[in-house]
């Protein structure tokens, strides 16, 4: 896949019936062009037996808002929600090997979340036996969208509940219900004594770092923790985050979730908008998911929403998801 910074180096492409125009943010870049993402360099040969040239310019340049007003197949990576004629968006999904190529947005914008989760149309056995693989090499190998610290000799002194911070409050247009001292607060007032692992992003600001120290410095139950996210899970009932990648991995440990903003994941977990709807949910929802299908939502979202380059027929299903969009 090529740079082109100018217009003028378009013209280097007249072999092809049309171009597939990648609309990269700065630190994609070199990555792409390096080969670096099976994404790209799996679609290549569905690209190349249709005459259709692939090219990546700087998303937000004027290059890219010019190119964009022409009928070509565009392509956003990052997260920046857009809708438009001949538009996707594509980025990694929340595991690692799995994109996203969706008309809307990635994560919180995506198409997903308007999507019915309906268990009795997933087939059991498939979803049981994806599930199992998937799981079972990402615990096994302490992977995670982010690198975590290596995995406790030792089990996690267990908690009612765990909380995976984000940065995102200060978004616009807003991105969460609740705020991250807000889901503290509540849930260790929810908790009944018991503790509250809360886990700072390590891209947290120092203003929020300081605030969340200054809830466990009055609260002894109040645990700050740069554990493993996987070993927080293990050890909690609760799984707590805004619209966390965390909190849908927290399906594959069957977990109980709770989301406190938009989510495209928000079908395997329970919605909290206010305070009192999440202490709600801590107190009386464990019955909400007693007959909750992990296997199955894990299996549908990864699978049949997302793609994953590694499968088999992954290039056809991915062209064909571009067919369905853009008007040639």
């Amino acid at each position: 896949m090529k740079h082109v910074t100018r217009a003028a180096e378009l013209k280097a492409f007249t072999h092809a019936d049309r171009l597939l125009v990648l609309h990269a943010e700065e630190g994609w870049i070199e990555a792409v062009e390096g080969g670096q993402f099976d994404f790209f360099t799996k679609l290549a040969p569905a690209l190349a037996e249709r005459r259709v040239a692939p090219v990546i310019v700087l998303q937000g340049s004027e290059l890219s808002t010019a190119i964009l007003q022409q009928a070509h197949i565009h392509l956003f990576l990052g997260d920046r929600p857009h809708y438009a004629a001949n538009l996707l968006h594509v980025a990694p999904a929340y595991l690692w090997g799995f994109w996203y190529l969706d008309e809307l947005g990635i994560n919180a914008n995506s198409s997903i979340r308007f999507r019915d989760f309906h268990p009795d149309a997933v087939d059991a056995g498939r979803a049981e036996w994806f599930f199992n693989g998937v799981s079972s090499w990402n615990l096994e190998r302490n992977v995670s969208r982010l690198a975590q610290p290596a995995r406790g000799a030792e089990p996690l002194e267990p908690a009612r509940s765990v909380i995976f911070c984000q940065e995102i409050e200060e978004r616009r247009p807003r991105a969460h219900y609740l705020s991250t001292e807000q889901m503290i607060r509540n849930a260790a007032r929810a908790a009944g004594g018991g503790i509250v692992y809360v886990k700072p992003h390590p891209t947290q600001s120092e203003g929020m770092r300081r605030r969340i120290d200054l809830l466990a410095d009055n609260d002894p139950n109040i645990r700050v923790s740069e554990a493993s996210i996987h070993d927080l899970i293990a050890a909690s009932d609760w799984v707590i985050s805004q619209n966390s990648a965390a909190g849908f991995e927290a399906l594959m440990q069957r977990k109980k979730i709770i989301t406190c903003g938009p989510s495209d994941y928000h079908a395997a977990s329970l919605v909290a908008r206010t305070e009192e709807e999440l202490r709600r949910h801590l107190r009386d929802g464990s019955g909400h998911f007693d007959a909750f299908d992990h296997q199955k939502f894990f299996y549908w979202f990864l699978h049949e929403c997302c793609l994953e380059p590694q499968a088999d027929g992954f290039a056809e299903k991915a062209w064909a998801r571009i067919a369905a969009k853009c008007i040639f």
